[in-house]
């Protein structure tokens, strides 16, 4: 991680100048809602004093309108907060990486991976960052997916999270895949269909802290030496262990996928408190530079 005394330097210098415009529109917002709810409170304590049925009835109305006006300038506060701090922080990170608020990886690239045993029915994402970081194209964003149960015969979340896909653009042929093994289970169509066809589970990886936490699963006559290097496998286990969330990986191709439950929304702004927060922009900034120095190790490594 780049040192932190640049990190705040350029927070007092850029991001906290951008900033001090949301705080005083989140403190005009406030202040707007308060004023509002009080003065349509005085009238509706008006309209209940002359005890006319009806007429108490039709104040629910305005109380409604207040309501979903209300919560859509607070949707627009909040949208409008996280694409300048996000952008700012990329552009510190750095300037090859570009960012889009409300769109995210294709579900054409998302089924490529091949790591969930499902086409979603219902697939939603945001927060899309891409670019190259030295040789290698990569894009990440958040995702959510539904897929329907038939147990419960209704939609059921299954990944909240972050999902990654590294282009190697390297000649290597075949499938791998890497899941937790406290979710065996769950994937077990997928780990059926690389059976299927010949290809077996990888007993050992050589990283036994890893094969105690993982499955992995590689086609048939696949070089996987080639892509599984020692380096690979405890990139993915230290962020595992470090951060006490599931990953999820595949290769397919030269292509890498990666998908970490990360049910927490970072750098949402508050509308009860100040994000004048150097503390909240570095966890975010953190947590990007995980995923970005990853990328770099891939770069290095491959």
């Amino acid at each position: 991680m780049q040192n932190s005394g640049k990190l705040k330097r350029y927070f007092n210098e850029y991001i906290h100048t951008e900033l001090l415009v949301f705080e005083r529109h989140r403190k005009k917002l406030l202040f707007f809602m308060f004023l509002g709810g009080v003065l349509l409170g005085a009238v509706s304590f008006f309209v209940f004093t002359l005890d006319i049925f009806a007429l108490s009835v039709f104040m629910f109305i305005p109380w409604g309108m207040l309501f979903y006006f209300y919560k859509f300038q607070v949707q627009v506060f909040t949208d409008g907060f996280k694409p300048i701090v996000v952008k700012l922080l990329l552009k510190h990170m750095n300037s090859r990486l570009n960012y889009y608020h409300k769109e995210y990886i294709s579900k054409d690239t998302f089924l490529r991976s091949s790591i969930f045993p499902m086409n979603p029915d219902m697939y939603r994402g945001e927060d899309y960052i891409m670019g190259k970081i030295g040789e290698i194209f990569f894009e990440l964003c958040e995702l959510q997916i539904y897929h329907n149960s038939n147990l419960k015969g209704k939609l059921q979340k299954w990944f909240d999270g972050i999902f990654l896909h590294v282009n190697f653009n390297t000649s290597f042929k075949g499938r791998i895949l890497m899941i937790p093994k406290s979710d065996r289970q769950s994937f077990f169509s997928v780990m059926k269909s690389y059976t299927k066809y010949g290809g077996h589970e990888l007993i050992d990886t050589g990283n036994p802290e890893f094969d105690q936490e993982f499955i992995v699963y590689i086609d048939k006559g696949v070089n996987y030496s080639e892509m599984i290097t020692p380096e690979l496998i405890t990139t993915v286990y230290d962020y595992y262990k470090k951060n006490g969330k599931k990953v999820y990986a595949s290769f397919y191709n030269s292509h890498f996928y990666m998908a970490i439950k990360e049910p927490k929304n970072l750098l949402e702004a508050r509308m009860f408190r100040s994000n004048l927060n150097f503390e909240l922009i570095a966890e975010y900034y953190q947590e990007l530079n995980k995923f970005t120095q990853l990328v770099s190790d891939f770069d290095y490594q491959h």
